[in-house]
């Protein structure tokens, strides 16, 4: 998947061609492929990158459920509680949560 590649670039994972894959060393004895990140499914992956993008950019993260449309929203807020993301329609808080990081680093990568 292309948003967890740019996720794991985003954390600082390093990587490296081989095969016509782009493998992500995560430690010495675990090295991933793109096709075996998880950031999209799994909450342990996804929430460092949460909790990274909170700290290093002082933004605070929202995630909430529309009872009308039994949608969920999810958003990074600056300091004066601007919106810096705000991605709405998703069908659980974990798509929401994935979708606001991806398009928060995506952001983030066309400014730096």
């Amino acid at each position: 998947m292309k948003s967890n590649k740019l996720i794991a670039n985003y954390m600082g994972i390093k990587s490296y061609e081989a095969s016509g894959y782009t493998n992500f060393v995560y430690s010495e004895d675990n090295h991933r492929t793109e096709v075996d990140l998880s950031y999209h499914d799994s909450w342990d992956w996804l929430m460092p990158v949460v909790e990274k993008i909170e700290e290093q950019h002082g933004c605070d993260f929202t995630a909430s459920r529309r009872r009308a449309t039994r949608t969920y929203d999810a958003n990074f807020m600056d300091e004066v509680n601007n919106y810096v993301v705000y991605v709405e329609g998703c069908k659980d808080r974990k798509e929401a949560t994935y979708k606001a990081v991806v398009e928060f680093i995506n952001q983030y990568n066309k400014i730096k």
